[in-house]
């Protein structure tokens, strides 16, 4: 684990030439949430500007946001640490998630889809069957969540993504743990996760194409719930991540 000014060595292989507030946040969040920066590490602003090209001041405001939803934390005399990943908070995370997703999901078949809001969802499939087992797992997890995203902006409920974003940095990591450590087959017949995940996004469309609100917040809940169902299975091949 790392402490003071040391240099960071996941970050260091892979340094960027940041020009804004956002990429540096975006480069950050997603190191972490592919754990090259592992839970319990230690950041350093100065390390991380010297090794960015960029100024502290800038480093400071990607810390900050990273703060704001729960990916660092600030500790008196010890410094800025990643923080561990808390099994309450991923379980607090999926049943927000289910709530608010299955109420989309109920209105939008309330309100039927258009020529065009169909279209998007057949496109979206499509895009998500050109990605495959050997893509980089974040582009994995975008593509699923993009395709729920888009499902809430059909309501008008896409604000609700400002506020997954503060919660779920748990879930995210976990997450991302589940498709690199389970997406492969087991059997010839089997699926790989990410098929798997395709295979729920096709029936979850459909479903709500026919209407069925039942049946697709069912695929909702099955969706989020596995993650939980595999939470304690990935705590014991890294418990090294996990708080206790």
């Amino acid at each position: 684990m790392l402490r003071g000014d040391e240099s960071v060595p996941e970050v260091k292989d892979k340094i960027v030439k940041a020009d804004s507030r956002n990429e540096i946040y975006n480069f950050l969040r997603n190191q972490i949430l592919s754990l090259a920066i592992e839970p319990g590490e230690m950041l350093s602003e100065n390390s991380l500007s010297s090794q960015m090209s960029v100024s502290r001041a800038l480093v400071r405001d990607a810390l900050a946001r990273l703060i704001e939803e729960g990916y660092i934390v600030v500790y008196p005399q010890r410094g800025t640490v990643v923080t561990m990943i808390d099994p309450e908070r991923i379980k607090q995370s999926v049943h927000t998630h289910i709530v608010l997703e299955q109420a989309v999901i109920e209105e939008i078949c309330r309100q039927g889809l258009t020529p065009e809001q169909r279209e998007a969802l057949e496109q979206t499939l499509a895009k998500q069957k050109e990605i495959t087992g050997d893509n980089e797992v974040l582009e994995l997890l975008a593509a699923d969540e993009h395709l729920r995203y888009l499902l809430s902006t059909f309501c008008g409920k896409e604000h609700i993504w400002d506020y997954f974003r503060t919660m779920d940095c748990d879930l995210m990591r976990v997450n991302y743990l589940q498709y690199s450590t389970f997406n492969f087959k087991v059997y010839m017949s089997s699926l790989t996760r990410w098929e798997h995940t395709q295979v729920e996004g096709r029936l979850l469309v459909d479903n709500i194409m026919r209407g069925d609100a039942e049946a697709a917040s069912l695929i909702c809940s099955n969706h989020f719930n596995t993650i939980l169902w595999n939470m304690d299975t990935l705590q014991g091949i890294y418990p090294q991540f996990f708080s206790r």
